[in-house]
């Protein structure tokens, strides 16, 4: 008789576990800040993705519908501002503000620092082929990610170098050479 799945064979169950303490440490962390999470997530979208409608923000930063009183409390912080849209004025579009920006880049090495304390023990090429497998499943279940656009008002901060993503998707997803692929710290 085969053996009964468990639940730590699915890797659905494991990704979400670990996403979701990542998030727990970090919105710690930004709460000593002065900072909450949501806040992070939605600075972190217009940051790369600025002057996009509410709807996509809410999608891209995977949130609920931002709530009037997110939006409004970014805005009262002078985070963000609401305007029109560009491309049809039935939409109210996001963007982030030199202040916000400002915020943003206090926030991101502590959203780095808990990224890293994820793939501690990961060569560059193993934490690389971990990222491509990760784009490649977005896309096996149907996720389609906001390309990037640079806010028009703010330039990237200086500290920020993200790796060229092609939009192709990824070969085929294979672990790096080596070592016979096994994970750090096992035999």
């Amino acid at each position: 008789m085969p053996r009964s799945v468990r639940l730590d064979d699915l890797l659905p169950y494991l990704m979400n576990r670990l996403v979701a303490r990542l998030n727990q440490n970090l919105g710690e962390r930004l709460r000593r800040q002065g900072y909450s999470f949501q806040e992070w997530r939605v600075l972190a979208v217009l940051a790369g993705h600025d002057g996009i409608t509410l709807s996509e923000l809410a999608d891209a930063a995977v949130i609920p519908q931002p709530t009037v009183s997110l939006v409004a409390r970014l805005e009262r912080r002078q985070f963000l501002q609401r305007r029109s849209g560009t491309r049809d004025s039935r939409f109210v579009e996001a963007w982030i503000t030199r202040r916000g920006m400002a915020a943003y880049r206090e926030m991101l090495p502590l959203a780095i620092e808990e990224y890293r304390s994820a793939v501690t023990g990961f060569g560059g090429k193993q934490t690389e082929w971990l990222r491509r497998a990760t784009l490649r499943m977005i896309g096996n279940i149907g996720i389609e990610l906001l390309r990037e656009r640079l806010p028009q008002s703010v330039a990237r901060p200086p500290a920020v170098r993200r790796p060229a993503v092609s939009t192709a998707a990824p070969r085929a997803a294979r672990p790096p050479r080596g070592r016979r692929n096994r994970v750090p710290g096992t035999r």
